[in-house]
């Protein structure tokens, strides 16, 4: 079979990266974290340390992107972005209580995240890296928002959780960007239409906020619709915390078919979905390894 088709190596090479960057997403998870638990108990010293940390991480994990282009703009792009996440970092560790300067280092933070993720729409304008990068310019702008918004003495520190929860966004969505990185989006966005998964996943939100409705109304232990909600994402996902539960017959048929329910779409639906991509992505690779042996021909 042709070099072109299959390569162990590169092959490895993918692996490792996406690995090493998982770590490095998992890390700035765990010091995010750290840093919101400290806060809460008043230790700004060990909460800086680790706000010094995720800083260095974060700017440590772009240099996976410039080891894959291999090019001036992007080792240019890592060289700047690293520098002025150092210094966000060094600068809040020295911050001193004061929280204007945990705002304006928060809002620099911001901004740079949003111009990176622009930067890497221009370099790429593939479908996938459109999305996930118009999805965390929208999450990272909306998040910026409350680190302008006046607090009073007691919330000094906000501006540093939002900065964590800032933080942890941006390591979810590029441990989720990285997973599906190799998955064709035009293939699942077709395999969707064709198999009506997108009409049956609406129908299945739908029924559950009906039946939301229903507990509110007719049980005690459900109070709110939100309470209600959270009751049905229970049952459809089967995780069954047991915070909420339903006493009333109408409450119980409602449990029972929503959780019926759910089962069929998300473990039958769901099935089909992975299957038929799997055969589209299957005949595609035969295609183009037919394509290539009649080019050596």
């Amino acid at each position: 079979m042709n070099k072109k088709t299959i390569n162990p190596q590169s092959d490895l090479i993918r692996v490792i990266f996406v690995v090493l960057a998982s770590a490095f997403s998992a890390l700035i998870l765990s010091l995010s974290v750290l840093a919101i638990i400290r806060l809460q108990e008043n230790d700004l010293q060990s909460a800086s340390i680790f706000l010094l940390l995720i800083f260095i991480s974060l700017g440590f994990s772009k240099l996976f992107t410039v080891i894959k282009k291999k090019d001036r703009k992007s080792l240019l792009s890592f060289i700047i972005f690293l520098l002025l996440d150092i210094a966000l970092g060094v600068i809040i560790y020295f911050g001193k209580d004061n929280t204007y300067l945990y705002s304006l280092c928060g809002g620099l933070f911001c901004i740079s995240i949003i111009l990176s993720r622009i930067l890497k729409i221009i370099y790429d304008r593939s479908i996938r890296n459109v999305i996930i990068n118009l999805i965390i310019i929208v999450l990272v702008g909306l998040l910026a928002v409350g680190l302008f918004i006046p607090v009073s003495e007691d919330q000094k520190y906000s501006p540093i959780i939002i900065i964590c929860i800032i933080a942890v966004v941006y390591a979810l969505i590029d441990v989720l960007a990285g997973s599906f990185s190799q998955m064709n989006v035009k293939i699942l966005f077709k395999i969707i239409i064709r198999t009506y998964a997108l009409e049956v996943f609406l129908g299945l939100l739908t029924t559950m906020v009906g039946a939301a409705i229903v507990f509110m109304h007719y049980e005690e232990s459900i109070p709110t619709f939100g309470d209600g909600l959270w009751y049905s994402f229970a049952i459809v996902t089967t995780i069954g915390f047991g915070d909420y539960y339903a006493t009333s017959l109408i409450g119980r048929l409602v449990s029972v078919f929503l959780g019926l329910y759910g089962i069929i779409v998300v473990a039958v639906i769901t099935s089909i979905v992975v299957n038929f991509y799997n055969e589209t992505a299957g005949k595609i690779d035969n295609k183009n390894i037919k394509k290539i042996k009649s080019e050596e021909e």
